[in-house]
């Protein structure tokens, strides 16, 4: 997994520097004349692009891009370079939906393409059609990449700029800030600014990156830190079962170092042969991880790093957290006397703190047997509360994205949008809305003294019939007044009447804002009176930048759109549930493999200490089915606690989750999980738990009655 972790962030990083990823992109009024004079005052590389959004078939919709030869090079993952007239470069996730070949032609504006290849762009890594989109769908959408030449001979299109900085050692953000006051003394006027840090379609990957990355290594180490607690929960009761063996080796002569030797060599051999083998499969599968991680990134794979240092670690690791573990526990037993092991069990008939506490005398046999066997291990206690609420916390993961993500899709995302297509326009327009839709603008906006975690301000209409929002009691809001989503009032630490400051993104002009009302919704917008945004923001007054409505509008196609249905979202949002899916599977069936291996080795543990006592329950006549009863279900309080204390933390693990989602995607999702779930994930605990003691059965009736007269013999 370490080596998943960093192949992937070095292909990224080794990507974006060798097709020269762009620091920010923009559009302008009108087009710049002299860039190579612009560029040496900037002290920059800036490159002219252009692109058009041409629509192969209903709801297919390919954005093609011309060429770029020092920005945002694209780079070839299957086939050729472009060679000449008639070749197109298509995205590798798109031409596999839609079964694209090499060789293959497609008809564009009646001129025909002949597929050269397949290829990633570092500005579109994550290929999402709109900024505001969640999920990339190759089904809907896909990039291409046409020469200069075919580009200006198809005579459709708009330009974009993308630049690159030459002082990387800078902050991007004042770089930026440098440049935009440098557009504006030369008069040019920018309609859109976006820092590669703000574009979605690569921070969203960075994020991932840093989470799989961070996942990597934590989730083996975590892994390798619960198997080292069993184990020495395993070698502490190895040893306490032949501390008469070693009483005696102690009084043979033997030293103390032999006996530790000894007993050390039981987890060195496991760390040595678990190491080996676990560190040869794992360099099994580097590849096929990251092949299916790049099938969501695209970036090449130019090559696998099989790092020494890794692999090295991976084979000490595990010697060092399994020999540590045990020399402790191996000394704790042993710093008996010589006379003190031979007499065995020492620490047997001990009543700690909890037992005196609850005052047992008073109940029935049965559940003061049954108390007292899990108390008279707190070591063995903690264990198996601490390995229940573990397996919880993994089993409710899945169920708590499910139920977050169901809630997301019906009640904010459908409940709060009244429309059913939204236009977004690349420069303000100030004509008559079409019949049927209706006007708002948006831009773009940072938090005060923050570079990444950008957020909307959306103007709209005072009687708005687009959004329906509601505060914390159920209230429909009214749009005259300026409303904060949730998610934004929480990040910026205000609340109904106080004053935000926020910078806009363009140009990162400073603006003030009173908070009129707090919406109970979970994107990120701030709405406000869409005349009070134009006056506040210096647009044309009754101008806007987007539309929106229940049917397709025929808008001209001089006038350059991108257009995104609610049906398209809400699809991307139920894409995004087919790998949550199968996440709910595989993390439950680990869950409940955890589970189960806790609560047999608990079990198994407590069968061997009371060999003694099972023996005598049967001379004394008591039947399987109840010493079964007496020993299998001492256990089953403990699990159900376990249960309810992995509840919070699921919780609480669930929440940093959020957290960090919110600054990879434009929505945040709430922390919520359906009480069904919770009874799935109690029944599959107890499935985990009946199965482990189904197991441990035989080992009760393989105890015989003699086994009390050897105890006494001893």
């Amino acid at each position: 997994m370490v080596l998943v972790g960093a192949n992937l962030k070095q292909l990224t990083n080794e990507f974006e520097n060798r097709c020269v990823q762009e620091d920010a992109s923009f559009t302008t009024e009108k087009s710049i004349d002299n860039l190579p004079e612009l560029e040496s005052a900037a002290d920059a590389v800036i490159e002219e692009g252009k692109t058009f959004d041409y629509t192969l078939s209903e709801g297919k919709t390919l954005r093609i891009f011309s060429k770029n030869d020092r920005v945002n090079i694209p780079a070839i993952i299957e086939g050729k370079e472009l060679s000449g007239s008639g070749d197109i470069l298509l995205n590798p996730a798109f031409a596999a939906a839609h079964d694209y070949k090499i060789g293959d032609v497609l008809t564009i504006l009646d001129k025909q393409f002949t597929v050269a290849g397949f290829m990633a762009l570092p500005n579109y890594i994550y290929p999402l059609k709109s900024e505001t989109d969640i999920m990339y769908s190759p089904q809907n959408f896909g990039i291409a990449v046409i020469s200069r030449e075919d580009f200006t001979a198809l005579g459709k299109g708009s330009n974009f700029y993308a630049v690159k900085f030459n002082h990387p050692e800078e902050r991007p953000r004042a770089q930026s800030a440098k440049f935009i006051a440098l557009l504006k003394s030369r008069g040019i006027g920018i309609t859109q600014w976006t820092d590669i840090g703000g574009n979605s379609r690569v921070r969203s990957v960075t994020m991932k990156n840093d989470s799989i990355n961070l996942n990597s290594k934590v989730v083996p180490t975590v892994t390798l830190l619960l198997a080292t607690i069993l184990l020495s929960n395993v070698i502490g009761r190895l040893i306490k079962r032949e501390s008469v063996i070693a009483g005696a080796l102690y009084a043979l002569g033997y030293k103390r170092k032999e006996i530790y030797r000894h007993y050390l060599k039981f987890p060195l051999m496991i760390a040595v042969i678990g190491g080996v083998l676990g560190t040869i499969l794992g360099l099994f599968i580097v590849r096929p991880g990251l092949l299916f991680l790049l099938g969501y990134f695209y970036i090449p794979l130019t090559g696998i790093d099989y790092s020494p240092t890794v692999m090295i670690i991976s084979l000490l690791l595990p010697a060092l957290f399994l020999g540590l573990s045990g020399w402790f526990v191996i000394r704790r037993e042993l710093k008996h006397s010589p006379v003190e092991l031979m007499k065995g069990d020492q620490e047997k008939s001990k009543v700690n703190f909890l037992e005196r506490m609850f005052k047992l005398e008073k109940l029935k046999f049965a559940a003061k047997f049954k108390i007292r066997k899990q108390l008279r291990s707190l070591s063995r206690l903690a264990l198996l509360l601490t390995g229940c609420a573990a397996a919880t916390v993994l089993l409710l993961y899945g169920f708590f994205l499910k139920s977050s993500m169901d809630y997301l899709l019906t009640s904010s995302l459908k409940g709060a949008y009244n429309f059913q297509y939204e236009y977004w326009f690349k420069s303000p327009r100030t004509e008559p809305a079409p019949p049927g839709s209706e006007p708002f603008s948006g831009s773009k906006f940072l938090p005060v003294g923050e570079d990444n975690r950008d957020f909307y301000v959306v103007g709209v209409l005072p009687d708005s019939k687009l959004y329906t929002l509601v505060d914390e009691s159920g209230a429909r809001l009214s749009m005259n007044q300026v409303i904060l989503t949730k998610p934004i009032a929480e990040q910026l630490k205000v609340k109904q009447g106080d004053t935000v400051n926020i910078v806009r993104k363009a140009d990162y002009q400073e603006f003030s804002l009173k908070v009129d009302s707090i919406a109970n919704a979970y994107n990120r917008f701030i709405f406000m009176p869409l005349a009070e945004y134009n006056e506040k923001f210096g647009m044309p007054e009754g101008s806007y930048t987007g539309l929106g409505s229940n049917k397709l509008l025929d808008i001209p196609e001089n006038q350059p759109y991108g257009v995104v249905s609610i049906e398209d979202k809400a699809a991307a949002v139920r894409g995004s549930m087919a790998p949550v899916a199968a996440l709910i599977v595989f993390v439950s069936v680990v869950a409940f493999i955890i589970g189960m291996m806790i609560i047999y080795v608990v079990t198994s543990m407590i069968i061997e200490e009371n060999k003694s006592t099972i023996s005598l329950m049967k001379i004394f006549g008591y039947r399987k089915k109840e010493v079964n009863f007496l020993i299998l279900n001492s256990s089953t309080m403990v699990v159900v606690i376990g249960y309810v204390i992995g509840i919070p933390l699921s919780f609480a693990a669930m929440g940093g989750l959020m957290k960090a989602l919110e600054n990879s995607v434009t929505f945040s999702m709430p922390v919520m999980i359906d009480p069904l779930y919770m009874g799935v994930g109690f029944a599959v605990v107890m499935l985990s738990y009946e199965l482990s003691k189904l197991l441990c059965r035989k080992k009760i009736n393989a105890v015989s009655m003699s086994e009390a007269l050897k105890a006494g013999t001893e």
